[in-house]
């Protein structure tokens, strides 16, 4: 099957056929829906120069990078993307994850962190039973093979902590993965991780870079790139016919602020909605109606025209 991003839709006979796909096959398209554009791109490259830098050459191990932004700017989307590229494979002892995605959460904590490890690995390897969890993680981590480790909203590592001491070990974790001189790892999150980073010599030593991804700003020469990369969207909604989401690319980027994160949320929603609706195409009502709960409060600006339907 080819890659998500590579899943575009151009000619009526196209468009046809993907409509035609079964229901669960059509939503998974929307759900995973993918768009190449400068951003995405830039984020690809970064992570890939971190993990292999030379090209059919050998991972880069004991370094650590950061792919940051403001949430909804799309760093989950394309972390997913590149850990598409490296699929889990079967190995002489077990499944190898070379490049593995977890997501940190508030609150995290070692026993957390851990438990995230063995759910995502789902692997049978025996880990030593050690009373750190901390400790299994990395275990399983080399088990499993993995060349580059990808660690997702990482702020909640390093900071939303009840007491410093949980960021100290959420840190002696990472650099303990890094020491052991065979696993890359990127901190994907907010842009304060790059400080935080940096005030860590450790960190720093083993070769700290980062790549910082911005919305899309709304000067009329951006808001142009801005309606080219919907009808990118567009090009690759499995419907007949297309949905002209540019038409209301003043809306988009209103309600978005430029960040592709908050378009798809509304694209997802909306074309859920055409689907249940068996409409050849997403309509401005279903738009209206997937931005109208997610509307923040005190934001007055009438997007699609919901306001009409909130009563």
């Amino acid at each position: 099957m080819p890659m998500l991003d590579d899943m575009v839709f151009d000619t009526p006979e196209a468009r046809d056929a993907a409509s035609r796909l079964p229901v669960p096959e059509r939503q998974r398209l929307i759900k995973f829906l993918r768009v190449p554009y400068h951003t995405y791109n830039r984020g690809l490259a970064m992570i890939g120069r971190l993990h292999r830098p030379v090209l059919g050459g050998l991972p880069n191990a004991g370094v650590v990078g950061g792919l940051l932004g403001e949430p909804g700017c799309g760093k989950t989307v394309i972390c997913e993307a590149y850990a598409d590229r490296y699929p889990a494979r079967e190995g002489e002892t077990g499944m190898e994850y070379p490049v593995l995605h977890i997501s940190a959460s508030l609150g995290m904590s070692r026993q957390r962190l851990g438990n995230k490890f063995q759910r995502a690995t789902s692997s049978p390897h025996r880990i030593l039973a050690r009373e750190d969890p901390s400790e299994w993680s990395i275990d399983r981590v080399l088990k499993c093979k993995t060349e580059l480790l990808i660690l997702d909203d990482s702020q909640f590592m390093f900071f939303h902590h009840r007491t410093s001491q949980v960021a100290a070990e959420m840190y002696g974790f990472v650099k303990d993965v890094v020491d052991t001189g065979m696993v890359a790892v990127l901190l994907v999150g907010e842009p304060d991780v790059d400080k935080f980073v940096f005030d860590i010599p450790a960190f720093e030593r083993r070769g700290y870079r980062s790549e910082t991804l911005e919305a899309l700003p709304g000067a009329p020469a951006d808001l142009k790139f801005f309606s080219d990369l919907l009808k990118s969207i567009d090009r690759r909604l499995p419907f007949s016919q297309p949905s002209q989401l540019e038409k209301y690319t003043v809306h988009f980027h209103g309600y978005s602020g430029g960040r592709i994160g908050r378009v798809m949320n509304i694209v997802e929603d909306a074309g859920y909605m055409a689907l249940n609706d068996r409409s050849a195409c997403i309509l401005v009502e279903h738009l209206r109606e997937a931005v109208r709960t997610r509307v923040r409060p005190g934001d007055d600006v009438d997007y699609f025209g919901y306001k009409a339907t909130r009563h």
